[in-house]
């Protein structure tokens, strides 16, 4: 196995049906883990649906299931969670010179597993609230920090941290790959896009001057 990083109106469920309101307590496959696997995993020469390396897809529910690497309710014996957690650089996935999973991201990838790998979304992004510790940096991380992180980012930029983030909010860059506008692709890379509320939660941070708060 190869991985490798590289209230407005409800949207639509990943079954075609409306979201469900979030629940703290519930991590849910459309928000957070298919953000994940794709910025790190999903891309070309990888494990997009092009590339399928090993056999194994994670763009999408359907394929990450049909690719046997997660045993639905225990995480314990998916080999997902083995080869993320794994200690042997030569093992471990994503591999170096890319950056691993937080610890935040691998819990929450093994919190899916073990409440049922569920084909989940959710509705309750906060448009009034949008500081960069609690909600900013969180959506970078998740759908970002994969292909814009460790010893060879895409494009040769980073977005962990403050000052790297708020670099291409001082040159528009930022905005205009969210919204594909000025000649920039749609960013993150192999999706339609960030939900709508979380563009507007980077947005009105920006106009409130992009703070560090």
């Amino acid at each position: 196995m190869t991985l490798v990083s590289c209230k407005h109106e409800p949207p639509p469920d990943l079954d075609g049906t409306l979201a469900e309101d979030c629940n703290p307590d519930t991590v849910y496959f459309g928000n957070t883990i298919l953000p994940l696997l794709v910025s790190n995993c999903g891309m070309s020469g990888c494990h997009d649906e092009a590339s399928h390396e090993e056999g194994i897809v994670v763009t999408d529910y359907y394929s990450l299931m049909n690719s046997d690497i997660i045993d639905m309710g225990n995480a314990s014996n998916s080999e997902l969670m083995e080869v993320i957690t794994e200690s042997d650089p030569d093992k471990i996935m994503p591999p170096p010179p890319s950056s691993t999973l937080t610890a935040d991201q691998i819990n929450a990838i093994r919190t899916w597993i073990n409440q049922g790998a569920k084909f989940n979304n959710c509705v309750g992004c906060d448009t009034i609230n949008y500081t960069f510790n609690a909600y900013i940096l969180p959506i970078i991380q998740t759908n970002c920090t994969g292909c814009h992180s460790g010893g060879s980012p895409d494009a040769n930029l980073s977005l962990t941290n403050y000052s790297q983030i708020v670099s291409t909010v001082n040159d528009g860059s930022l905005m205009h790959s969210l919204l594909a506008t000025g000649g920039y692709s749609m960013m993150p890379k192999n999706t339609s896009g960030l939900q709508s509320c979380k563009i507007i939660q980077i947005q009105k941070w920006i106009n409130d001057g992009a703070l560090n708060n």
